[in-house]
Formats: structure tokens, sequence, C-alpha cells
């Protein structure tokens, strides 16, 4: 292995507290932090997460969790397993990683291939009309 390839792989291992490439998790904590490739970045506190909604299985899933102010939606694979995370509020970091990357990923655990999120002031009014 050439020292570049050693280097990078120390890099990565440092940057990520977990094994996984998509999400990490850590004991009870106050924040979710998400991470887009393009570079954008988002810390959403979990006191605003209203709810989850998980759809699809194996390679074709979408996960969307729904704040107070925001929603966010994965697109990816294995996200079923992020649950009980998300649950327990012990997610804190998020990010996509390019369908390319997938071959390389542990092909039993959660893959993000695309994040959104978007504001609540974005979303379309879904609450029934009253007259």
């Amino acid at each position: 292995m050439s020292t570049l390839q050693e280097t990078l792989q120390q890099r990565r291992a440092a940057e990520q507290p977990s094994s996984r490439s998509s999400d990490s998790a850590d004991a009870q904590v106050r924040s979710l932090q998400i991470h887009s490739w393009n570079g954008e970045k988002w810390v959403l506190p979990w006191s605003g997460f209203s709810a989850a909604c998980h759809q699809g299985t194996g390679e074709s899933e979408q996960l969307v969790l729904s704040f107070a102010n925001h929603e966010v939606v994965l697109d990816g694979a294995h996200l079923a397993l992020l649950l009980p995370e998300i649950a327990s509020f012990h997610l804190d970091c998020l990010r996509d990683m390019p369908a390319k990357f997938r071959s390389q990923a542990d092909k039993d655990e959660p893959f993000i291939s695309r994040v959104s999120v978007r504001s609540a002031s974005d979303l379309p009014d879904s609450r029934p009309q009253t007259s």
C-alpha cells in the first residue's frame, strides 16, 4: 500500500468516529449534523424533531426526518438500520456519498447516496383546507 493510501485511510479514520461512511452515533446527543457531499452543512436540534418515515427496501430506500422548521430527505440503502439510533436520539451525524463509492462501503451498513434539507416554509401545506 502506498504512503498516500495509508495517509488517506488514517485521515478518514480520524474524521469518522464510526466505522460507517454515512452516519455516526454516540450517546444521546442534542443535535444532528448533516454534511452534504457538495459542502453544505446543517445542524438541527433533536428538540425540534417530530417524526421519521421510512419507505422502500434494501438498495432503494428513502428516510424522511421531520423537524419543526426543516425536512431532511435521505435516499440510499439499508436506511431502516438508522431508525433505532434516531428513535433514541443517538444519531449525531449523517453524510451522503456519491453512488460511485457504494462498492467500497460495507454492503450491510446504511449508505446515503443523496441528502436534501428543505425549510418548512418551502414545503407544501399538507393541512386539510377549512372553509
